[in-house]
């Protein structure tokens, strides 16, 4: 989780060095699980390394590449059951394909979104994506019903973030 979350961290802010060093932890890890034959976890590690490569990708403005690379975790990380003594995931697979997708304008964005909701629900990043994919799609309903969605699931929140002023703003219109 560490060097995972350290990557996507370094992606995101530009140290592209940073991100290459942590996803090589990554590697080495998932390395060492496979050869202690531990395919479970040697897998789930496979997914964050294919995430913060997509992330690098992405920072480094090859999309193509990106989603690819997005689209190859996400997969993994579909065809794995669920250790019942984890966690739900920091950053689930799809969910990110999704944030990739909406960020290059591409509209299969919706459908990753509701694909991530399916096995991670009422995530309110999942919610968010989807109500600006569908806007971006022309989709007005779908967007204005998953950011009816947002207000009621934040009813009792106790902050105003922008997201949350974005989602009143378009329902209460």
């Amino acid at each position: 989780m560490i060097s995972f979350t350290r990557a996507l961290g370094a992606a995101h802010t530009g140290d592209l060095a940073a991100a290459e060093t942590e996803i090589g932890k990554l590697q080495a890890l998932r390395d060492k699980l496979n050869e202690a034959k531990d395919t479970y976890w040697a897998n789930q590690v496979e997914v964050q390394r294919l995430q913060a490569s997509a992330v690098l990708a992405h920072a480094r403005k090859d999309d193509k590449k990106a989603v690819q690379l997005a689209h190859q975790a996400a997969d993994l990380d579909a065809g794995m059951d669920k250790h019942p003594a984890t966690p739900a995931p920091l950053l689930p697979a799809r969910e990110m394909l999704a944030d990739l997708l909406l960020e290059a304008k591409d509209p299969a964005a919706l459908q990753a979104y509701e694909a991530s909701l399916k096995t991670e629900p009422n995530r309110f990043r999942s919610i968010l994506g989807k109500a600006r994919a569908a806007k971006a799609a022309g989709d007005l309903e779908t967007s204005r019903e998953a950011y009816k969605r947002l207000v009621t699931l934040s009813g009792l929140a106790d902050t105003e973030r922008p997201e949350l002023v974005e989602a009143k703003t378009v329902v209460s219109n």
